[in-house]
């Protein structure tokens, strides 16, 4: 993997870059570091930090014409922008130590000629003497200031240039005109400053804006002489001197990649919701107080971009925003690496992969697309966690092969629909598909296809599995002329438009909606609309969901915040159970209401977290809301039970399951432990399995209480499981548990 396959997810992030407003500002302020700052009154690193980017504070508090004022967005809701130069002046006079920093740096050997002592020659020697250059300064006045000198605050200037240049070496001459360039020999470089209308030595016509180059090696040209503006001179002071580092290294001017300020990327952001906050107007004309001042920086937004960490609890969970994660998906494929860290294993299996992100970024960025890349590198590459996404694979590969179906309608050899319900929806109740699949062949001729879309195995990145399912779906799909499919899942109608898009699309619900006959029971007076992360751009679906609500007389909610992921997707249940919890203690809490949904797996998450909900599909069959979550082995079996009650309706053929030697065993589970053994993924039938192999093999422990343990490795997880013999055949489960690792037997 190469660092730029990783950044390019999030190139066009903006959070953390200067705010509109710096990008307006000459010298590039970090005005939300300012502010931040200045309105809990810590005047010191706020002075510090302005100091050090304007070089001199008093000059640009005063003289500065505030243009990131037209970029300040508290105009947006009907605000005055900040003050921000009077808050700038206030803190020269509230920072209690104004006196520079002195350095110990080592003295360079490169001599610089500077001629003009007025504000832009002045800038750049401060700049150059700070970083231990030794810089001869030329002035044919009497002293420094140029344009200022005629300023009715010169006095004040005059101090505040003495101040700055107090802790450095500069050597000044005064009453000193240079004639010609030819006169200053022994100078590495040289910056002509000599102000408006000053002397240009033939060199204007070569300068180059960009770089304040000429067609003389070693010199250059700024300030009002080139006619820039007063503080765009002195923000040149600063750029020219690393300008000029550049080119005593390599010999040539070049810019530092830091400072190619891209204009494009000033974002505006939405502050619908803040609080109107009128400009703080001052006591005295002269300057804000510090009470003052410190209410007037509050009114700043601080404006930053971190919608997405508002909006995904993956990101505010592990407090990292979009820039880091696309550095540390490259540093972590870095095996061997000092830069690898395998900082972003749990992060990378946390994501949802909802695509909620996406939707709500100003620009785009998709963290999901970044961690699916990270996951499909991880398989790639041996570096991923095979038992983050075990139990999910087998089920991907128990849907595409044994609980997997296909037929056209009765009799036929092709159709015009084919419904794709997904492999979840059967799972957990069988007459959603059934019924469903009765009603669309009857009023369509559908044929059915029961199956999984792949998402199982997408979530894994493991895309040799998902391209097999993929391509084999798109073979039967042709073999059947091209049938449009009609989908109950939001999700398989993701997969299907991501990877398979020349397959057309239908939404059982619109379908359903355009049917006046159906009329849903009314299963309860009010409740919230919970619409799945996947339907988000799916409007259609998304209609007729409350078309058919609306029939059965529901007074429908909407949540304020739709389409966020349940905690189902991506597989990061494993991964992170502690975010799984809280992620689905947040969708249930999103409102007091019974929810109505129409995605399978946020039903099973729901009634697991004892959220009153139904599935718009219970409405319209009138399923008895009473029935507990099914349990993953009654889910699996209600799979089988659909693919049977389909091959008999269809093909007249019966269904005959594959058989294993454990499946005569018989266990005994409480109410407790069952539900604690789906929380933990274990399946009934590999508990058989692991005691049908202990009482093969003889390879348990029995404990004085007459306990048995045993052991079975599989190939990323090892089973442990604790049972008492009730009779022949027939155990009592104790416990049971897994470690996501194999344990290699040796002997």
């Amino acid at each position: 993997m190469k660092l730029e396959e990783s950044k390019v997810f999030v190139n066009d992030c903006f959070s953390g870059e200067p705010a509109s407003c710096s990008y307006a500002c000459p010298f590039g302020l970090d005005i939300r570091f300012f502010m931040e700052r200045v309105r809990k009154g810590r005047w010191i690193p706020a002075y510090k930090m302005f100091r050090d980017t304007v070089i001199f504070p008093v000059i640009v508090s005063r003289l500065c014409p505030q243009p990131c004022r037209n970029n300040c967005q508290r105009p947006s809701i009907g605000d005055e922008p900040l003050a921000v130069r009077d808050l700038e002046y206030a803190c020269t006079l509230y920072a209690l130590n104004r006196r520079p920093e002195n350095f110990v740096i080592p003295p360079k050997t490169q001599r610089i000629a500077i001629i003009g002592a007025g504000p832009a020659g002045l800038s750049c020697a401060l700049n150059l003497a700070q970083k231990n250059f030794h810089v001869i300064l030329f002035e044919k006045e009497t002293g420094w200031g140029g344009e200022l000198r005629a300023h009715p605050d010169f006095k004040l200037f005059d101090e505040e240039i003495a101040l700055q240049f107090s802790s450095t070496r500069v050597d000044f001459e005064f009453n000193r005109e240079i004639g010609s360039l030819d006169e200053l020999t022994g100078f590495d470089a040289i910056y002509v400053a000599t102000g408006k209308n000053g002397a240009t030595f033939d060199l204007m016509e070569s300068r180059d804006s960009d770089l304040m180059n000429t067609s003389r090696p070693g010199v250059f040209m700024g300030g009002a002489l080139c006619g820039v503006p007063l503080m765009e001179s002195i923000a040149q002071g600063s750029l020219l001197a690393r300008i000029m580092e550049a080119y005593f290294q390599t010999g040539r001017a070049a810019r530092p990649d830091s400072d190619r300020v891209i204009t494009d990327r000033v974002h505006f952001l939405n502050h619908s919701g803040e609080e109107k906050k009128a400009l703080v107007t001052m006591a005295s004309p002269d300057c804000y107080t510090e009470g003052e001042a410190k209410a007037e920086a509050s009114r700043c937004f601080l404006c930053d971009c971190k919608i997405c960490w508002e909006n995904c609890e993956m990101i505010k969970w592990f407090r990292k925003m979009p820039p880091r994660l696309g550095v540390e998906v490259y540093t972590d494929s870095q095996a061997g690496s000092s830069l690898s860290k395998r900082s972003l294993i749990r992060e990378t299996y946390s994501c949802n992969i909802c695509g909620k992100c996406k939707s709500v970024c100003p620009v785009g960025v998709d963290i999901g697309a970044l961690m699916q890349f990270s996951r499909e590198d991880r398989l790639r590459t041996n570096k991923n966690i095979p038992a983050f996404h075990d139990f999910w694979i087998r089920q991907f590969d128990f849907h595409t092969s044994e609980a997997f179906f296909v037929s056209p309608s009765k009799e036929m050899k092709s159709c015009e629909y084919l419904f794709f319900p997904g492999c979840q929806l059967g799972a957990a109740e069988p007459d959603h598909v059934l019924k469903s699949y009765a009603y669309l062949q009857e009023t369509l001729n559908a044929g059915i296809m029961v199956g999984c879309c792949g998402a199982p195995a997408y979530w894994a990145g493991d895309k040799k599995r998902l391209s097999g399912n993929v391509e084999r779906i798109r073979s039967i799909w042709d073999s059947m002329d091209r049938p449009t499919f009609i989908f109950a899942c939001a999700y398989c109608e993701n997969i299907f438009r991501l990877l398979m898009p020349e397959i057309k699309q239908e939404s059982l619900y619109t379908v359903m909606a355009k049917d006046d006959t159906i009329v849903p029971a009314r299963l309860f007076e009010a409740a919230a609309m919970f619409d799945p992360c996947t339907a988000r751009d799916d409007l259609s679906m998304q209609e007729g969901i409350r078309i058919l609500a609306g029939r059965a007389n529901v007074a429908i909610e909407e949540l304020d915040n739709p389409n966020r992921c349940c905690g189902y997707g991506g597989h990061m249940r494993l991964a992170n159970p502690g975010l799984y919890e809280e992620i689905t203690k947040h969708r249930k809490d999103a409102s007091d209401k019974p929810y109505i949904v129409y995605c399978a797996n946020c039903r099973e998450v729901f009634r697991q977290k004892g959220k009153e909900c139904a599935h718009i599909l219970d409405m319209v069959y009138e399923i008895d809301q009473g029935k507990c979550a099914p349990t993953l082995k009654s889910q699996k079996e209600n799979a089988l039970e659909v693919k049977k009650k389909l091959m008999k309706r269809l093909i007249g053929d019966d269904f005959i399951p594959e058989k294993h030697e454990w499946d005569s065993i018989r266990l005994i589970i409480s109410q407790e432990l069952q539900d604690e053994l789906d929380r933990k993924l274990i399946i009934e039938d590999d508990l058989k399995e692991a005691i049908w192999l202990a009482e093969r093999t003889g390879e348990r422990f029995l404990s004085d209480d007459g306990v048995f343990q045993c052991s079975m490795v599989k190939s990323v997880l090892t089973y442990w499981v604790q049972y008492k013999e009730l009779a022949t055949g027939e155990y009592e489960i104790q416990s049971a548990y897994i470690h996501r690792m194999k344990f290699n037997r040796e002997g």
